[in-house]
Parts: structure tokens; sequence; C-alpha cells
């Protein structure tokens, strides 16, 4: 399959997201939904739209790859971009639409609303984003249903990802609606209800996960990434996420395997593993040494993009690919 280009189409680049939005928020009010065009059979595509719910609006864009078929179920990826960033941008930063047109997934990148929060991080603080049913984990449902009503979507095989808020709303969102995700990746995240302080132990913070859980409570499959250089981000946040998840798996929080390896030519890192009581890998956490707060693989076109780590894209996706939902 042919790589496509990452540089947004014209249409695109040339769209106006309020225009976007104003039709949306008309159409809403008039019962009309708001799908994003079919893919074409013979090549990859780009979409975009905006979904409205009572908690308020989000545009989003996304791309389906060539190889999809109305009919055939594909796997779909939800991807959150960080602060200061917007969908696009992350999307030149991860290359996950360049993965999905190489791999066969379809992807979708919400976008924070600048009057929701103006620096674009995504609103984890707050207690009502920490919730199923409300807010913004309300709306990333939202559109990732819609994905799923607008194309064959395989619903073992939806997965969400995102790096710093967005990463720590990923974890929300694997925590709120487990039963809608497989698994997950997580960059430069935190446990839920982060506690910046570490006052509250890993434990306890997957026992509030399980109850949040409730009857859907499961072990979902992570994949966790930290740069051991990182200012925004304690390291040491990266074992406070393991141990939540190992928690909700009611396993240890000891790794199993410990691995080092170094990119060609790039940095060294540790592979932990962590597995369940049968053996299978729960929790996988890269400590990325000598990395800052960025994005492990990304694109030297960004500020967030770190080329020298390996690629969180794509060891992200050899991930969710063993790590279906049951």
């Amino acid at each position: 399959m042919s790589t496509p280009s990452l540089a947004a189409p014209t249409w695109f680049r040339l769209g106006s997201r309020t225009l976007r939005l104003t039709l949306a928020l008309l159409l809403s009010l008039l019962g009309v939904v708001v799908v994003p065009p079919a893919a074409h059979a013979a090549s990859g595509s780009y979409f975009a739209g905006a979904y409205v719910s009572l908690f308020g609006s989000r545009d989003y864009h996304g791309y389906v790859p060539s190889a999809y078929r109305a009919g055939t179920p594909m796997p779909l990826l939800v991807a959150l971009h960080g602060c200061t960033e917007n969908d696009v941008g992350f999307d030149l930063l991860s290359g996950w639409s360049a993965e999905a047109e190489r791999r066969g997934f379809i992807v979708v990148f919400p976008d924070q609303n600048n009057l929701a929060n103006p620096a674009g991080c995504w609103n984890w603080t707050l207690p009502t984003n920490q919730h199923r049913g409300w807010g913004e984990p309300a709306i990333i449902a939202g559109i990732t249903n819609r994905m799923k009503s607008a194309y064959t979507v395989d619903p073992k095989r939806i997965f969400v990802t995102g790096v710093s808020a967005g990463g720590v709303m990923a974890n929300i969102m694997a925590v709120t609606y487990p039963d809608l995700y497989a698994s997950a990746s997580i960059l430069a995240g935190c446990e839920y209800e982060c506690d910046i302080l570490q006052l509250r132990t890993p434990e306890q913070a997957g026992l509030d996960a399980l109850a949040e859980m409730g009857s859907r409570a499961r072990p979902v499959p992570v994949v966790i990434w930290q740069g051991t250089a990182d200012i925004v981000v304690p390291p040491s946040t990266a074992y406070r996420i393991a141990g939540q998840w190992t928690t909700v798996g009611h396993t240890d929080n000891v790794a199993d395997a410990v691995q080092y390896a170094q990119v060609p030519g790039g940095r060294t890192y540790t592979h932990l593993t962590y597995r369940t009581a049968s053996g299978q890998s729960l929790v996988e956490q890269y400590m990325i040494d000598g990395a800052g707060h960025a994005y492990p693989g990304g694109c030297a076109c960004s500020l967030y993009g770190d080329p020298a780590g390996p690629s969180a894209t794509t060891i992200t996706w050899d991930f969710f690919l063993t790590h279906p939902k049951p």
C-alpha cells in the first residue's frame, strides 16, 4: 500500500471550523446527525466533522485507509492530542494517519475546543470529566460511536491513545468506557484521578478505577510511555499508571520481565512487562532514557517530536493487535 501524504488536503486546510460547527449545531437542532463521508474504495481518504451533544461540541478529523471495504470490520483508533496542540498537529506529530494506511485501520482525532480550554488541553482535572456519561468522556465516546455508525468497525478492536493531557484522558476513557475500548496507550499521562502530589498510592487509584467501572470492570491492557528527563510529568508517574492497572487486574505491581534496548543511532530505553496470573501481558511500560516531554519517535517537524526514541506509534499498534477485547 502506498503511504499517504500527511499534509492536510486543500479542502481540509481551507475549511472553516466555525462554519462546520455552526452547520452541525443547526442540523443537531433539527435532529439531523452529521456523519463523515464514506471512504473511497480505491484510495484512502481524510474526513472531518463536528460532534454536538448536551455536554458541548468538538470538531474532529480522521483517515480511512484504502484497504477499507464497507461490510468488512476494521479496527478503529481514537487519538487524543496534548496541550497547545490540535487534532491536525497531533496527526503530523504521531504519523497515525500514515500508519493507518500502512496497516489497515481507521483513525479519528477529536479536537479540544479552545473555548473549553484556551491552551487546548483536555480538562481532565474537572471531576465531571472523570466519569462515564459526563463531560468530555461522553463527547469522546460519542465521537467513537459515530465512527461505529459511519463505518464497519470491529467492536473488539477499538483502541484509544493520547499524549500528555490526551494521555491522561486516554486513561480516563479506558476506565470510564472499558466496554468500548479494548486497550489503551498512554504517553506522558497520569493515573486515574491524577494525584499530582503523589500522596495516594497507585493501588488506591486502581480501586477508584474499579469503583468507576462498576459492573463493566475488567483489566484493560495498556502500554505506557515516559521519558526519564520529563520535567512536566514526573517519570515516577508511569509506575503509578502501571500500579493502577495491575490493581484492576488483581496482580502485583512488580514487572515480570525487564528488557534493555536501544534505537539504532538513537536513545536507549527500558521495557517492563507486567503479566496476569495466566502469564499474559497486561501492562507494558517504556522508560526512555534522557527523553523529555515528547512523543517517542515523533516527527522532527514538531516541537514535541523525539525522532531518536523508539516509535511509540508502531509499537503501540503492535500492542493493540495482540490485545483485542475479549
